[in-house]
């Protein structure tokens, strides 16, 4: 028998050429021995001895995992119940530590408001009683009179705060008396403001001026109807200008440089503003031109302190008197564009909306602060272009209609 551990082939040859085997004789308790078939059948050719046996153990089973136990439904149900339980037993725990807590809260506010009421009665009866008390005011050369504090504090009072509103509306008005007189004289002096009006026509000559006042044809700006502003002429004068009638107002229009703008220098584009304001009303920087699809944007000071510098420092401190479809002329390039006034508004200063370029509209903003004096609020004076002719609203792209024959300069008297 030739046994399975390879270790255990370790056979013996006797000198009688018999082949020993191990193991055999451990398994049937006596040597085996194959024979030679080469020789004398009764001599063994295989001889089995006893030695030492090596035996393999076997690998250790791997750990079965326990099975779960079963749970039986009614089993389940217990647990539930009890998780619900306890469940309810917290919720019941938290609101009872709740309760305790608001009516301890509760109890502390109205001590604390009983203690207050007394405190605060007994500061008023003290307050009362001295306010009551009576104080003698003995003038010279007058009978002693008899006040209470309380009324001495109120005359005080209104006599220091009269005396500060006193001393501030006589600065405000010091400061902004340009603006205010501008205001104030147009509604006292009627007659010499639109003298005033007449003599700001500096180029339109006399004989041109009688000229065309024969021709009733002409477009009518503004309510005051024959004013010589109502008549413009057709040739632009040499600079740009605004032209309002109602407000008798014809100052130039100043464009600043746009270098700032182009390079994002926000500082140096407000610097630029108010350096032109002193020549003049402004247009915007980056806003459509007159006759151009867009917003063209116009602001000017409505006041300014006196010691600044130009002349134009209240130009529109009357600018609130336009009412929706008053009329004005702008001077652009040579070409004359006039305007009706569509919407008047007050916005917030830090409103950048009414910056807004709209694509298929052809409109106009004129932009001062507001009140006068103050920089609290912006008014927004938002016009619409129209024909000088027709009086009809102009589209983006269309020419306005200057039907007037031209004025031969040779026929003029000059």
């Amino acid at each position: 028998m030739i046994p399975l551990d390879p270790r255990q082939h370790r056979a013996e040859i006797l000198p009688d050429g018999s082949i020993v085997l191990p193991g055999a004789s451990m398994q049937q308790g006596h040597p085996s021995v194959i024979q030679d078939t080469m020789q004398d059948p009764a001599v063994p050719l295989w001889t089995e001895t006893e030695r030492e046996e090596i035996v393999m153990q076997p690998p250790a089973p791997k750990p079965q995992p326990k099975p779960m136990p079963k749970i039986r439904v009614d089993q389940a149900i217990a647990y539930l119940k009890a998780g619900q339980l306890s469940a309810y037993r917290g919720a019941l725990r938290t609101l009872s530590e709740g309760k305790e807590q608001y009516t301890s809260s509760a109890r502390d506010f109205r001590s604390a408001l009983r203690s207050g009421r007394g405190v605060l009665c007994n500061t008023g009866r003290v307050t009362w009683a001295f306010l009551t008390q009576p104080v003698w005011i003995v003038a010279k050369n007058k009978e002693p009179k008899r006040y209470s504090r309380g009324t001495l504090f109120v005359l005080d009072t209104v006599r220091f705060g009269g005396t500060f509103a006193t001393l501030f509306a006589l600065l405000f008005l010091t400061l902004n008396y340009q603006s205010f007189w501008a205001i104030v004289g147009s509604q006292i002096r009627p007659i010499q403001a639109a003298q005033n009006t007449s003599a700001l026509v500096t180029s339109v000559d006399e004989a041109l001026r009688e000229k065309v006042m024969r021709s009733p044809s002409l477009a009518v700006s503004g309510k005051v109807a024959g004013d010589l502003l109502s008549y413009l002429p057709d040739v632009g004068p040499p600079e740009n200008r605004v032209i309002i009638p109602k407000l008798n107002l014809n100052i130039p229009l100043v464009t600043p440089s746009y270098q700032n703008l182009l390079s994002e220098n926000w500082t140096g584009v407000e610097e630029d503003i108010q350096s032109a304001l002193q020549h003049g009303v402004v247009h915007y920087p980056g806003t459509a031109r007159p006759g151009q699809a867009g917003n063209f944007f116009v602001t000017g000071h409505s006041s300014y302190y006196p010691w600044a510098a130009g002349k134009y420092k209240n130009v529109f401190a009357r600018l609130n008197d336009l009412k929706i479809g008053d009329e004005y002329w702008v001077y652009y390039g040579g070409d004359k564009h006039r305007y009706i006034v569509r919407k008047k508004e007050e916005v917030k200063p830090s409103n950048v909306r009414v910056l807004d370029q709209p694509l298929g509209k052809r409109i106009a903003t004129l932009m001062t602060c507001t009140p006068v004096g103050t920089t609290l609020r912006r008014l927004i004076v938002t016009a619409e272009e129209i024909d000088p002719i027709t009086g009809m609203p102009l589209q983006v792209g269309q020419k306005g209609l200057h039907g007037r024959k031209r004025l031969n300069v040779e026929q003029l008297p000059i």
